[in-house]
């Protein structure tokens, strides 16, 4: 057992209540947290101290806060108020993972009062080699637009018809065009008040092989109307965000349950949950779809929805599962 029980040695201090059982409400032993416990469940831990208690009882491990309710009871009423325990499972690790689960849901708000967000400090080089210079201009019949990062330096010249510009700039939100030029291509979406370039740019050695890479950058409409109303090069500093959607796993909390009792789909399941859906500023809800795997919408429709699967495979001969997203 990865976690060892250790109950208080005063049962008297913190009685727990089952208004469904009253009688065996007496059974409760309060428990304490495992130190073995990884530090960011321990953040929530401490964070919620005096507001969350732990204790065995008929068989499960159950979480509650300081109205020590064992059990689910009452209709919200005057005569029988509602009351509820936080959490309710089967392993210590399934508690652990609930609880870096919280740690992870209070560091992507970033507002919750009193709770200090851990950040991962970033060097200044590594943090600007993201960043992307774009320079616009304008003449009567194009726009053109280069990019320079430090990764990639500069690319020549993309040249985009002004027609197409301004027709964009006129769109509605989810406007998309492609363009392409001297064998270099680009995706062009509107956003809110925003326009998103998706460069593919691309080598050719006479071979036919294609070598490239993709660039995104998202360019404020006002600096783009600079450039095409007074034909000046305008510069604009793109900065990538970090930030990954914001998730709602509510409507889809059966699955997770059954996904918290294997390991192997657990941590598939985690690593999704850092590596996919990295879309700031938007908000994901993950809906049942099957034993193991979800559905999902976005607040933005971009895209409009999709789903979170479940994959078996091999890696080094050995079985390997991961999540992937399906659009």
């Amino acid at each position: 057992m990865k976690h060892q029980i250790k109950p208080f040695e005063d049962q008297t201090k913190n009685p727990a209540i089952d208004r469904n059982d009253p009688q065996a409400s007496a059974t409760a032993i309060e428990l304490q947290f495992p130190k073995t416990f990884s530090a960011r469940a321990w953040r929530v831990i401490r964070y919620m101290e005096g507001a969350m208690y732990l204790y065995s009882y008929k068989g499960k491990f159950v979480a509650t806060d300081e109205s020590l309710e064992l059990t689910e009871y009452g209709d919200g009423t005057h005569e029988s108020p509602y009351g509820c325990p936080r959490w309710v499972g089967d392993s210590l690790e399934e508690l652990e993972w609930w609880l870096e689960s919280i740690a992870d849901d209070y560091d992507s708000l970033g507002d919750i009062p009193g709770w200090e967000v851990q950040r991962t400090p970033l060097s200044l080089s590594r943090w600007m080699k993201n960043d992307v210079l774009v320079t616009m201009s304008a003449d009567k019949s194009f726009v053109g637009i280069k990019t320079y990062d430090r990764k990639h330096g500069t690319r020549g010249r993309f040249l985009i018809n002004r027609s197409a510009i301004s027709e964009l700039l006129e769109a509605s939100k989810g406007a998309t065009r492609y363009e392409s030029d001297c064998g270099d291509y680009a995706k062009i979406t509107r956003l809110s008040d925003h326009l998103n370039f998706s460069f593919a740019w691309l080598n050719y050695d006479g071979n036919s092989n294609i070598t490239g890479f993709r660039q995104d950058v998202t360019v404020p409409i006002y600096k783009l109307h600079l450039a095409l109303d007074w034909s000046e090069s305008v510069k604009h500093l793109y900065i990538p965000s970090a930030a990954h959607a914001r998730i709602d796993a509510r409507p889809a909390a059966e699955t997770i349950q059954k996904i918290v009792k294997d390991k192997r789909i657990r941590r598939a399941f985690s690593k999704a949950m850092r590596e996919c859906f990295r879309w700031p500023g938007d908000t994901v809800t993950l809906y049942r779809d099957g034993e193991y795997n979800f559905f999902f919408t976005t607040a933005s429709g971009f895209p409009k929805n999709g789903g979170l699967i479940l994959h078996e495979s091999e890696q080094d001969g050995h079985p390997y599962i991961y999540y992937s997203i399906h659009t």
